[in-house]
């Protein structure tokens, strides 16, 4: 099985070296630093508010789920004290894998389907169950041949290669593949936005929708659906009233899967996120719906609330700052832009997720920076990043799962998933210029919290106490060095 099978691997038990002490560690088993396939299959379904999942394996399938629900969403409704859970697992293990459980499983898929809250069901599985070759579209197209509710088999992870983004995109896919599109009526200026990681239900991911929804408004487009939303899965099914479709990196196969069975124009465009990407996305769209007054209408007003806000902290908390990076490869290279544009550095960036997943201009931009490595092997990531100091980086940006394996001794700010300690209770986007704002003012904040902090460890205090007593005279004062 994959690195499913914990919480974090290799982030507990061990002895680990301290950063830049040379030390030597135990070694380390051959994980990457990447969060698994299942994960980013969850996090879509945590996505869609009426989704059911049924999972060929064992009850690990549910402790996955767990990882979201209640840790990284406040809001999620994947799993209830009720009882009625959205993820459902076989019970499948290594002492019944050989056994024929087709009926057993045709049974949990019409339960599920039952529940008056379910509106579509997936079926999926771990590879351990997936190389039992137990076939899951034959089954599923058995018990919805009535197709009273719609249903989907995600596809297997493939070997252990896989990880949450493939995670996230299969889930997309297989739906913009067998969703019932009828009756479709594109509109010239109806616009869907598919491949937005929906990263959870909380406020950041809340009002990035709603901010990607008053650009397009602001341009006199009508957004009638985003893949995801949080919405239901009928809220999906608007796509059909579709004339363009925005195409975003987590899910670009399926936007163009979509496009191609709708007959529309698909649009490839990078994420708002920045200054400079959110004034190049509403600069092309402008272009590309005959739009240009509206959206230099819109950037200039916008920017003329946005750059005021940051005269004051751009040379006290960027200008000069150092910055590193551990998250989304997605986000990567904007957030490089925003941080270089006000003045400040990359030190480095541990980009969670596989090269593959970017284009090839993307991917070697940022193979070519400076300590920039996509999903590293965790005994690299020891070697090289464990106990980031202050000296180092001003501000570490990352995910629970980097931040609590690289144990930062300089300031940090949780970004992407997971984000465990970070919640947001109301709408607090990160995208567009409005989200731009938000998110320089928390960087703002890491670094000025930085000034007032003592990083030093508990060795390293001794040392200094010990330097200081030794060169303290009887009067009090320190003695001069010769």
């Amino acid at each position: 099985m994959s690195v499913t099978g914990v919480a974090w691997p290799g982030l507990q038990g061990g002895t680990l070296p301290k950063h830049g002490s040379g030390g030597t560690a135990k070694k380390a088993p051959g994980v990457r630093l990447n969060p698994p396939y299942l994960h980013g299959a969850f996090l879509a379904l945590n996505a869609m508010s009426d989704a059911y999942f049924l999972g060929d394996g064992p009850d690990c399938i549910r402790a996955k789920g767990e990882q979201i629900h209640g840790r990284h969403d406040l809001f999620s409704t994947l799993m209830s004290c009720k009882g009625e859970h959205r993820i459902h697992y076989t019970g499948l293990s290594v002492f019944n894998i050989a056994q024929n459980l087709e009926k057993e499983i045709a049974a949990g898929l019409e339960r599920i389907a039952a529940r008056p809250a379910c509106g579509a069901v997936f079926m999926g599985s771990v590879p351990m169950c997936t190389i039992a070759g137990t076939d899951y579209e034959r089954i599923v197209r058995e018990v919805f041949a009535g197709a009273f509710k719609p249903a989907f088999v995600v596809p297997p992870q493939i070997g252990l290669a896989g990880d949450w983004l493939d995670g996230y995109s299969a889930v997309l896919e297989v739906m913009a593949c067998g969703m019932d599109l009828e009756p479709a009526a594109p509109g010239p200026e109806r616009v869907a936005v598919v491949g937005y990681m929906m990263g959870r239900n909380e406020g950041d991911h809340r009002g990035n929708i709603r901010e990607l929804e008053r650009i397009l408004r602001a341009l006199d487009l009508e957004p009638v659906s985003t893949w995801l939303s949080g919405g239901n899965y009928e809220s999906l099914r608007a796509v059909r009233r579709a004339g363009t479709i925005i195409a975003f990196g987590h899910g670009r196969k399926a936007a163009g899967i979509l496009a191609e069975r709708l007959g529309v124009r698909l649009i490839e465009a990078e994420l708002p996120f920045g200054l400079a990407a959110t004034k190049r996305f509403v600069e092309d769209l402008g272009l590309k719906f005959g739009k240009q007054a509206e959206a230099d209408a819109f950037i200039r007003k916008e920017l003329g609330e946005v750059v005021p806000a940051l005269e004051w902290v751009v040379p006290h908390a960027f200008l000069g700052r150092r910055f590193a990076y551990a998250g989304d490869p997605h986000y990567a290279a904007a957030f490089a832009e925003m941080i270089e544009d006000l003045g400040g550095e990359i030190t480095g960036m541990i980009l969670m997720g596989g090269g593959r997943h970017l284009t090839e201009v993307s991917r070697a931009s940022l193979s070519a920076r400076p300590r920039a490595v996509f999903e590293p092997m965790q005994n690299a990531v020891e070697r090289d990043w464990l106990g980031l100091s202050r000296r180092e980086v001003d501000v570490l940006v990352a995910t629970t799962m980097a931040v609590e394996f690289i144990r930062p001794r300089t300031s940090w700010l949780e970004f992407g998933y997971p984000s465990d300690y970070t919640h947001f209770l109301k709408d607090e986007p990160f995208l567009g210029f409005r989200g731009a704002l938000g998110f320089y003012s928390r960087l703002a904040n890491e670094v000025t919290r930085g000034f007032c902090m003592d990083w030093m460890t508990p060795e390293e205090m001794q040392s200094q106490s010990k330097a200081v007593s030794e060169n303290l005279l009887s009067d009090g004062t320190c003695r001069r060095p010769e």
